[in-house]
């Protein structure tokens, strides 16, 4: 059984080079317009191939980047969660009320953080594998759950926790005098070849594939589907945690909005690079390139004074986007790919 055909590898690739070649438009886009603006005296100095700028970019995008991640093994599958950011609500503040509150040893709170992550969302990927509801629609469900946990949690308050849990979220690795790599960068680099090497070498990362692409050819394959996806979301869970104590070391307080919004960041990011909402086709590099693009997208926009709002209209054009680029992928393919079977009967025949 293999990942991916020639054919969808190829388009694959196409597809990271198109992400890869807009990114690099808006670089080179948002570059000019700063010097312009230097030039007409708007701003002082062009400020976003600096160092500190390109660090906090990078740190920016690492939590974003973490559930991105297991968002590519859920959407590849054939699925999607979009309780992601509430769980990080939750998990977060349960873990800074048992820190804070409950005076626990941060190491604990830690594992029961990640056991409680992956629990429910075994819980939520047993209804999932075992019923015929849509996975939109038991994530939503289970968004509504974890916001009502937070809120019993928090009352609405923060809990702080400044100074117990700075290591996974405001250490740096300085490269250079000028330039130091955040440790969030580094867990979302490593995490990111990681999750790649899985995909692209290891039995599992085909099993992905085979249940996104054709669940009953999977089925036939000998693959048991319900319990793979089962799998999927308890592995979803880990990477919700891992990202929410990311989160948590570097604000130093368990907001109850802490991780508001962040599916739609998530799924973005996914999406612009490359993956099918309907499954079977995408990969981490693709992913990679997305979560940096929505990164660089928000950050100029910063830099170059708009409004935060536009922000948010950009970034729903770019889905759109995205999206109408990924159906018209899938069209071609398979336009492609009967066109071959065609030709592959007529010689036989």
């Amino acid at each position: 059984m293999r990942s991916t055909s020639p054919l969808l590898k190829r388009i694959s690739k196409s597809e990271n080079m198109s992400v890869f070649l807009v990114l690099v438009f808006i670089i080179l886009a948002i570059i000019l317009v700063e010097l312009f603006a230097v030039r007409g005296g708007a701003i002082t100095q062009v400020a976003f191939i600096k160092p500190m700028n390109i660090s906090n970019v990078l740190m920016q995008i690492s939590v974003t980047g973490i559930l991105a991640l297991s968002m590519t093994f859920i959407m590849i599958s054939g699925g999607i969660d979009l309780s992601i950011g509430q769980m990080m609500c939750f998990i977060g503040t349960g873990m800074a009320f048992l820190i804070r509150t409950a005076g626990m040893n941060i190491g604990l709170a830690a594992i029961l953080a990640i056991a409680g992550a992956i629990i429910f969302q075994l819980i939520m990927g047993l209804i999932i594998s075992r019923t015929k509801l849509e996975s939109f629609i038991v994530s939503l469900g289970f968004l509504s759950i974890y916001r009502g946990f937070t809120y019993l949690i928090t009352n609405g308050r923060e809990i702080t926790i400044e100074g117990k849990f700075r290591f996974l979220g405001r250490t740096y690795l300085d490269i250079t005098e000028n330039f130091r790599l955040p440790m969030p960068v580094i867990i979302f680099i490593v995490l990111s070849f990681f999750v790649w090497f899985l995909l692209r070498y290891t039995k599992f990362g085909r099993k992905v594939y085979a249940v996104g692409g054709n669940e009953n050819a999977a089925y036939l394959a000998g693959i048991n589907v319900k319990n793979f996806r089962l799998m999927l979301y308890g592995i979803n869970g880990f990477f919700i945690a891992v990202a929410t104590m990311v989160q948590l070391s570097r604000l130093g307080t368990g907001n109850p909005l802490m991780g508001e919004g962040k599916e739609i960041e998530v799924i973005a990011a996914v999406v612009v690079g490359g993956t099918a909402l309907a499954g079977g086709r995408g990969n981490v590099w693709g992913t990679f390139i997305g979560v940096v693009l929505l990164g660089i997208i928000s950050n100029g926009l910063n830099i170059l004074g708009v409004n935060p709002h536009w922000q948010y209209v950009m970034r729903g054009l770019l889905i759109v986007f995205a999206v109408s680029l990924t159906y018209v992928s899938s069209l071609r393919a398979s336009s492609i790919h009967k066109e071959t079977k065609e030709v592959q009967k007529q010689k036989t025949g």
